[in-house]
């Protein structure tokens, strides 16, 4: 039987035992699980979210799927967010052109953003190659940057651009996680029939609820057992406006309710020094974990916060967490208007607490502490549903799966 050989790129993908964006790898572990598939997962070795390189440890740890290969790839270290992150984007786009450019092709590729400079140059080897190139769009890049003040108008603006052009015109096909990534993309000329929406999602049969996994997870999160619990778990950077979620510990009761902040990022140890000036014990800021054990410590918690900066650009998120969330049946609260804020909304699993308004999210907290278990079971039902219809990874793969398939048949 010839095999259907995949190749997937991104730069930031890591496997679940490591603290990052594990959406890639589960893809592609679902893909390798067809019969006739072989997929090949480009990442690098160079871990974004904790700034160090991938050790040997870690690497014999990733559990072996049949048919699916890792491809680890160099990138430029960097500890900040200064011109040497650009060159770890770079670096990684060039490593990888060249570490394609003289393998045995596959059917099909598909390259993931945010930055362009990896797709750009997947773009290029596909169409070397001339295989159909499939480009996964996790951001809007450059509108994003220009909305948070990363660019100006100039050159550098006007080379983006120019790349985000191409390669929506140049692809085959092109995935969104979002509604309104599909709706921005058909705006620029891009028919609608060329843009597939693939969310972010979880995978359904990877945990079981455990009581007794609960409390000792619960003594990790380092709050007292009878508290209501509020966590938040992934970036910590200022896409996030973490600084909102740290003041709201001023305006709820000392003792009764914590907040949980559970990752990495530029802002952390600014959030940690603010939480001292500001002398709160009820907030507390934990170090990144695995993917594998996320679902352990939000399980052990009450209620899921979903922030981000009140800016143009986050009105279409779906962050992964709003996925966690649902599924582990946890109350949200949100920060961020517009899509997640519709969906939370719409499902009934939470509630909107203003944008960037701390008082607004203390009360919000307070009022979800006073839910009856009957309104708590509902919430839970409702999220499971939601994920049961839009959210269940391994549903989403096969479709991902079935429209790489289709257009390598058209080909």
């Amino acid at each position: 039987m010839k095999r259907f050989k995949i190749w997937l790129a991104n730069h930031y993908a890591v496997p679940p035992n490591i603290a990052g964006i594990t959406r890639h790898f589960e893809l592609a572990r679902e893909w390798a699980k067809e019969e006739d598939a072989e997929v090949t997962l480009f990442l690098s070795k160079f871990v974004h979210p904790r700034r160090t390189f991938i050790t040997a440890e870690e690497k014999a740890q990733i559990e072996q799927v049949d048919g699916l290969k890792l491809a680890w790839l160099w990138s430029f270290p960097h500890k900040v967010n200064d011109f040497r992150r650009i060159i770890n984007m770079i670096s990684f786009a060039f490593v990888f052109f060249f570490a394609t450019l003289f393998r045995r092709k596959p059917d099909v590729f598909i390259a993931s953003s945010p930055h362009l400079f990896l797709a750009y140059a997947g773009l290029l080897v596909a169409r070397i190659k001339r295989i159909p190139f499939v480009f996964e769009v996790r951001d809007l890049w450059p509108d994003s940057l220009v909305k948070m003040g990363g660019v100006k108008k100039g050159a550098v603006l006007n080379a983006l651009t120019w790349m985000e052009s191409q390669l929506y015109k140049k692809s085959d096909q092109i995935i969104v996680l979002t509604e309104h990534q599909r709706q921005y993309i058909s705006e620029k000329g891009i028919p609608l029939e060329k843009i597939d929406l693939i969310p972010n999602g979880v995978v359904v049969g990877s945990w079981q609820p455990d009581e007794q996994k609960r409390a000792e997870y619960r003594e990790k999160l380092g709050v007292p057992q009878d508290d209501f619990v509020a966590i938040y778990t992934g970036a910590h950077g200022p896409a996030n406006a973490l600084e909102y979620v740290v003041q709201a510990g001023q305006y709820l009761p000392e003792k009764g309710y914590s907040i949980v902040l559970i990752g990495d990022g530029p802002d952390k140890e600014r959030l940690q020094k603010r939480v001292a000036e500001l002398g709160l014990k009820n907030v507390h800021l934990l170090d990144p974990v695995p993917k594998a054990e996320i679902f352990d410590y939000t399980n052990a918690a009450d209620f899921g916060i979903i922030s981000l900066a009140d800016n143009e650009v986050f009105r279409g998120a779906r962050p992964n967490k709003l996925f966690d969330y649902t599924f582990l049946g946890k109350p949200i609260i949100t920060t961020v208007d517009g899509e997640v804020r519709q969906i939370v909304e719409q499902n009934r699993v939470g509630v909107f607490s203003g944008a960037e308004n701390p008082k607004g999210l203390a009360e919000a907290i307070m009022q979800m502490s006073q839910y009856t278990p009957d309104r708590l079971t509902e919430i839970k039902a409702n999220g499971r549903e939601f994920i049961d219809r839009e959210g269940d990874r391994q549903k989403l793969a096969k479709k991902f799966f079935g429209i790489l398939k289709e257009l390598v048949t058209k080909k």
